[in-house]
């Protein structure tokens, strides 16, 4: 095998290895990034779930109070 040849293998096959890990790299910020936002819509449901719990308890009781008066 000439050295032009080598060379050349050599050079590719770095950059193929190169590409490949930056790849990875994005694929793993990608990966995290959406696990974030879903953490976050997890937080924001229980959140929600809260609110609407509370509300429902105060309307319930609203009815009985002024209907007692």
């Amino acid at each position: 095998m000439s050295t032009k040849a080598k060379a050349t293998l050599a050079l590719t096959t770095v950059f193929t290895i190169a590409t490949a890990m930056r790849a990875g790299v994005f694929r793993d910020e990608e990966r995290i990034a959406k696990k974030k936002q879903q953490d976050d819509n997890v937080l924001e449901l229980a959140v929600q779930q809260e609110l609407q719990r509370k509300m429902l308890e105060e309307q319930s009781l609203r009815p009985s109070e002024e209907s007692s008066q």
